[in-house]
This record gives C-alpha cells, structure tokens and sequence, in this order.
C-alpha cells in the first residue's frame, strides 16, 4: 500500500518572513533581531533604508529548509549564543554572492555554488558578499545533531566549517541534490521527507568525512557507524518503553555490555537514554497539545519514578524548571523560525517544531 499525501492540516507548513510586511525597515529589522536572537547578533551592511529580508522556512521530517533572498549582513554567533544551546548543523549553499567565515582563528571563503557545513557549537563571524543585482540568495538546510553527528568524524579536532568546492565532483553532485530536496520537498510524504532527509546527512557525512576515530585511536568501519545508527533510532522510538535499558539493547542488537557502552561514549547508555527523555519532556512542555498534562504526567510518561526526580534531572540538564520551560509557551519566543510575515506572529506552534527538529525529538502519536 502506498502512502497517501499528508492532508492540508499535516502538510509541511511553509512559514515566511517579509520585510515589505512591516512598516518601517527599522520595524523590520527589530523583528527579524529579536527572531535570530537565540542564535546570532545581525548587521546590516549597507543603508539601513535599503534593508530587505525575504525568507522561506519548512519543516521537513527530521530537518528545516530555510531559503531567503536578502541584503548583505554580518552575522556575529558569539560564545554567549552558543551556550544558548539550540545545537545544530547549517548546510549553506548561496545561489547568489556568497560569505566569509571566520572561525577558529580562520578564514573561509564561501563562493556561489560551494556547499559549507557549519558546526553551530562554535562561535562564529559570517559577512556575506552581495552578488552584482546587490541581494545575497541562499538555501539552508538545519540538521540537527543527532541525525548527522553518528555518522561523522566524532574526535575534537575537527574544524568548524567545511566547504565543498563547486568545481569538485561530489561538492555539485551534493549542490544538486540539496536543489532537487529544495524544489520537492513541499509535495513529499512524511516518509518520503524523512529517506530524502536522511540520504543527505549520508551524503554530507561522505563529502567531510564519514569514520570516526574510537578511543584506542583506530578508524571504525562503515558497519559499526550503520549500527551506531540504528541503536540510537531504536532508543527514540522506544524513550516511552520502561523496559528500555541495558539489556533490552543489548539482547536487541546481540551486543556486550562493553560493546554498548564503547558504541554510546562518552555518555554511558543510561545516561544518554536519559538525556533523549529530558529533550523529549521538554518538547511535550511547550506543546500545546500537552498544555492540560501536569508535570507529574509529563515525568511519569517519560518514565522518572516522581515528579521531584523528573525536576532535579531536568534542572541540571537545562537549567531551568519544568515549569518555567512551559512559560516559554506562553510567550514570544523568539528563537522561534519567522512566521506568517505579520509584524507580531503567533510563534507558539512554531517553537514546538523548531525546538523539536533540534533537539530530534519529533512528537508524534506513534511515540505517545
């Protein structure tokens, strides 16, 4: 049987943001700053009366597509916005100018038709070059981490950003793969978005690097990366399950104990299981369509024994309350992704998608 497309109600909702929406550019460009703010500080480069932001932003299974067309800007992501935590990769390819990087005491140059990856647990300066027609046009894609890092180089020294160069094979046929994702996506299915979303995070890792370095310093092979993989999507689909532990993975995948905890490190499997379920509380708290459930019922589905453990654990991981995580739903959040172009959207639904995608936990009613 095959999948019938998803009905209006749960199709991707492309969410836009327009800077002729407003009435001022300074308008414009307070509301496009109080949105980035969570992740960057922004300068227009240029006469602010010549300000102009278009944007694009849809949700896919397991990523967010962002294309924008807009003046040239700096982009400064500072130690303090890193500790914010929204922890991610941005796949940036500019259809038109391009950007300089500086990060790590480097350089880079990103021309158009390069594809860079960008580790956002860096602090990072972007200055963008606008193309001859005096725009910068882009496409984005946010992965988070979860999805991407499992099959990527996992020891510290690797660089904050890596570029694809145009004129390799592999960076265009990458390039072209992101513009066919980028021109289908709105008429995928939900599985059909999750396989495209999940072949390119196969193919990023391939262009920079798919092993990884264990801790006796030998490269692991594709095969344990695969199965690395397939532990950790079998703990998300099973975070509600109480029977998951040790080893229920362990007789799943015939695996040692040793093996497990060698495949998770540096977390040990308990540790990362409740890490995954603290993101997961998380989402369900600023979700409206948990704004009934007590934090108790909240704790107890995520599987903490009371609601003083669930609180205690979810303070040290976020460092704040269940509680006033939930008041985040009651207000602006403006880390959320822009909206319907009005001067003063309602972002309540979109924090939870953003928030979701980044973390990687997708609330489903198959995973309630």
């Amino acid at each position: 049987m095959t999948e019938q497309h998803l009905p209006p109600d749960e199709a991707p909702q492309l969410l836009r943001f327009s800077t002729p929406d407003f009435a001022t550019p300074e308008a414009a460009l307070a509301r496009f700053r109080e949105l980035t703010a969570p992740i960057c500080g922004v300068t227009v480069l240029g006469d602010l009366r010549d300000f102009h932001v278009s944007s694009t932003t849809l949700h896919l299974s397991g990523a967010i597509l962002l294309e924008s067309k807009s003046s040239a800007m700096r982009y400064d992501r500072t130690a303090e916005h890193v500790a914010l935590g929204m922890d991610h990769f941005q796949l940036v390819m500019y259809l038109g100018g391009g950007a300089e990087f500086i990060a790590q005491d480097r350089t880079y140059l990103q021309r158009a038709g390069d594809v860079s990856l960008l580790d956002m647990r860096y602090p990072c300066l972007t200055r963008e070059i606008q193309a001859e027609d005096g725009f910068v046009r882009g496409v984005c894609f946010v992965l988070p981490r979860l999805l991407l890092e499992p099959l990527m180089t996992t020891h510290e020294g690797r660089p904050a950003i890596r570029i694809l160069a145009r004129e390799t094979a592999y960076g265009r046929m990458l390039r072209d793969y992101m513009l066919a994702l980028r021109r289908n996506a709105a008429e995928l299915t939900r599985s059909e978005s999750q396989a495209a979303v999940q072949s390119l995070a196969q193919l990023v890792a391939g262009g920079v690097g798919n092993k990884s370095v264990g801790g006796d310093g030998q490269i692991t092979s594709q095969s344990q990366e695969a199965l690395r993989t397939r532990v950790r999507l079998y703990i998300e689909t099973n975070l509600a399950a109480a029977s998951l532990g040790v080893e229920s993975l362990c007789r799943e995948f015939d695996l040692s104990r040793t093996g497990l905890y060698r495949m998770l490190a540096p977390h040990s499997p308990m540790n990362y299981i409740q890490q995954r379920r603290l993101q997961r509380a998380f989402a369900m708290l600023i979700s409206p369509a948990f704004r009934t459930w007590r934090i108790i019922d909240i704790a107890l589905e995520c599987q903490f024994s009371s609601d003083a453990t669930f609180i205690r654990a979810f303070r040290r991981e976020f460092d704040l309350s269940p509680g006033e995580a939930r008041k985040l739903a009651e207000r602006k959040i403006a880390g959320a992704p822009p909206g319907s172009g009005t001067p003063d959207p309602q972002p309540d639904a979109e924090a939870t998608r953003w928030i979701s995608q980044l973390t990687g936990t997708v609330l489903t009613a198959a995973s309630l």
